[in-house]
């Protein structure tokens, strides 16, 4: 049975271990582009079960930590980017909520301040709100994404797939790509796919069946345009 779990897009950053605040940053420094500069002080991962993030942010990035706490990063490459972000505690539940200044005058989907979530596993994971890429790496929960026409790419461990990942939209609110990369053909997987009319599915390499993957050369890679539901899980 599949756990809910949403994932929503803004771009987040932390005050304190446990602290909730709000502040604004402009995107820095272009001289050193690979190496993102860190936003906020670190949160302590294991004081949540669950994280819901929203926003209207260009872009997003999620990735995880090989620390064990949440670490904000700002990977963003145009210094006229200004990011008003905001975070708020509730029991075990953390909300994080990150806004672009001016989102819809921007042309700019290189800039994309980054996100780490630690390799836990979370109750919950949520993400909604207007991006135009959301980019999830090896995550070790269930997921649930409800992004405005984004550009979604989907990173996974095959070995570590024992969530399930959801991606729900709607007639007018659908995801424009998106892309799933496994590290290798997936044992007990499956996905599930509701595309809208003229939705296409990208599978060069003939991987994806009825009961899940087959296996051949290389890794599976899936591409997917105009879907309304995407949903990747195990199955015994």
């Amino acid at each position: 049975m599949k756990r809910a779990i949403i994932l929503t897009v803004i771009l987040m950053s932390m005050a304190g271990l446990s602290a909730c605040a709000a502040d604004h940053l402009n995107t820095s420094d272009t001289s050193a582009p690979d190496r993102p500069e860190k936003m906020y002080e670190d949160v302590a991962a294991e004081d949540f079960r669950q994280i819901h993030i929203s926003g209207s942010a260009s872009s997003i990035v999620i990735k995880r930590s090989e620390s064990d706490n949440l670490e904000f990063y700002n990977g963003d490459l145009n210094p006229a980017h200004t990011y008003t972000v905001r975070c708020d505690r509730n029991g075990e539940t953390l909300s994080i909520e990150l806004m672009m200044k001016n989102p819809e005058n921007d042309n700019d989907v290189l800039g994309s301040p980054m996100i780490c979530i630690p390799q836990k596993e979370f109750d919950k994971i949520e993400i909604d709100g207007s991006f135009r890429q959301v980019s999830l790496d090896a995550v070790n929960s269930d997921v649930l994404i409800c992004a405005n026409d984004s550009n979604v790419n989907l990173d996974l461990e095959a070995d570590y797939l024992n969530h399930n990942i959801t991606l729900e939209g709607s007639k007018s609110d659908i995801f424009r790509s998106v892309s799933i990369y496994f590290d290798k053909f997936p044992d007990n997987v499956k996905m599930d796919l509701n595309l809208i009319e003229g939705g296409t599915i990208n599978d060069t390499d003939d991987v994806l069946k009825e009961k899940g993957f087959a296996s051949g050369s290389g890794k599976p890679v899936i591409s997917v345009r105009d879907a309304q539901e995407i949903s990747v899980y195990s199955y015994e």
